[in-house]
């Protein structure tokens, strides 16, 4: 029978800005860690999977806040597998208060991968572990895409440091979300709160190779104002992000 699992998570400092609200890739690695978590929780530890032949890669994932947590307020998180949709495996994870009020949620599209080769393994692969999902009736992850929006571009560059990398030796998909809000408008950063932030990736960024970024202003015709930030990685697309205000 399937089961979704949740925890009581206090906010620390170091995971907020000046202003106390925790950052969009703390959240981002709450997400990862109770994924982890709920795994190892039905028996299922990364070490064993990863000497099986396989391991998760984050294949996009789409954050939707009403509010962000700030210093020291308790969150309870909850997370909820549902079964994959081709060859993707979905995860939705919620953000609450203790009263039930919601923060923020975030859906996960999940790529199953050799860790040798970096080939995709179908879905079956998985089920040698017995781990039961929910229906994926609802989810909307397996359709978000990201569109490159008319208008003047600005670019940066940004070169893989160390303390980017992650134990699948390449950019952890929290980075990303760092790199983002770094390369965006201070005014934006400092006095706006951000309702929604998505990424797509499209190839791995490794240890001292250039990411080169173009970020292109546009408008919702809701009114929002929001920023689409694209990355290239050896002449080719890494990765596609766009945060929404």
């Amino acid at each position: 029978m399937p089961e979704s699992y949740q925890k009581t998570i206090q906010v620390m400092e170091p995971e907020c800005d000046y202003q106390q609200r925790i950052f969009l890739s703390q959240l981002m690695r709450h997400s990862q860690e109770i994924s982890s978590e709920h795994l190892l929780h039905k028996g299922i530890d990364y070490n064993q999977m990863y000497r099986d032949g396989m391991v998760f890669l984050v294949n996009k994932l789409l954050m939707k806040l009403t509010r962000r947590p700030t210093f020291g307020e308790q969150v309870v998180v909850t997370t909820i597998p549902r079964q994959p949709k081709g060859a993707q495996f979905i995860r939705d994870t919620y953000f609450d208060t203790p009263q039930g009020e919601r923060l923020a949620e975030v859906s996960i599209s999940w790529m199953l991968i050799d860790p040798a080769t970096r080939k995709i393994l179908r879905p079956a692969a998985f089920e040698v572990y017995g781990f039961e999902m929910y229906p994926n009736e609802g989810e909307y992850i397996t359709h978000y895409r990201i569109k490159r929006p008319q208008g003047m571009a600005t670019t940066h560059l940004r070169q893989i440091k160390y303390t980017d990398l992650d134990y699948n030796h390449h950019v952890n998909n929290a980075v990303y979300a760092d790199i983002v809000c770094d390369i965006l408008p201070e005014r934006l950063m400092l006095k706006r709160e951000p309702r929604q932030f998505g990424i797509l990736f499209e190839r791995e960024a490794k240890l001292g190779q250039i990411v080169e970024m173009e970020t292109v202003p546009f408008q919702r015709p809701e009114g929002e104002e929001g920023f689409y930030v694209g990355g290239q990685v050896n002449g080719g697309p890494c990765f596609q992000a766009e945060l929404i205000f």
